[in-house]
């Protein structure tokens, strides 16, 4: 198999790398198995490309010359936001002085949305973003996958991480799904989502 390194401190990032990822033929590794300890770099650009690329050229840095490093970056957008959080969306609460971590996020952004009149069951259209950035000997690859959807102010599921159990995706059909990411399994999720997708169309560039 080849290996290939994952540049995120993120465990359920690499795991899902690894679900969609090991069926193809590839080792997946995150890089603190490589490189124990290492510190993320900042994550300076406006979009979610440039953020994939700083932590991709970072762990390779870090790596042999002939490595195979691949990083994303991804996050919510939600439309009545503005777009927030965005490329935030992993600092979310933190950016407001309202803690850390995947519960403080959810809770930043219940109030976000209550502040604009969101509530009980009423949804708001949003959408997961994941970019992409795959460094190796044959040269450079970026890709982007992108999931429609919607988020409400109740949360639901105990599966998945980050915003998955506000966030209902848009199915085949073009219809609303009945349950949020944090509901489904996790075969199920990755042929919905994000990074899923994302995941896919670097499969097929790769061969």
């Amino acid at each position: 198999m080849k290996t290939i390194v994952v540049a995120t401190g993120n465990k359920h990032k690499v795991q899902e790398f690894s679900q969609i990822l090991s069926p193809l033929g590839w080792e997946v590794k995150a890089l603190g198995e490589v490189c124990p300890g290492f510190a993320e770099p900042e994550e300076t650009a406006p979009d979610f490309a440039g953020n994939a690329r700083i932590k991709a050229e970072a762990a390779l840095a870090l790596l042999p010359a002939d490595s195979c490093v691949v990083a994303d970056d991804s996050g919510l957008t939600v439309d009545i936001l503005g777009g927030e959080p965005g490329v935030y969306s992993a600092r979310f609460a933190a950016m407001a002085g309202r803690g850390e971590g995947d519960g403080a996020n959810r809770s930043e952004l219940v109030s976000r949305l209550e502040h604009e009149g969101i509530k009980g069951e009423d949804q708001t259209p949003a959408a997961f973003v994941c970019a992409l950035h795959w460094i190796g000997p044959e040269g450079i690859i970026a890709v982007e996958g992108r999931v429609q959807g919607t988020v409400g102010i109740k949360a639901r599921g105990w599966e998945g991480f980050g915003y998955d159990p506000l966030f209902r995706p848009t199915l085949g059909s073009g219809r609303i799904s009945n349950h949020t990411f944090a509901e489904m399994p996790a075969n199920l999720k990755n042929s919905l989502s994000h990074r899923g997708k994302a995941l896919k169309l670097l499969a097929r560039k790769l061969g």
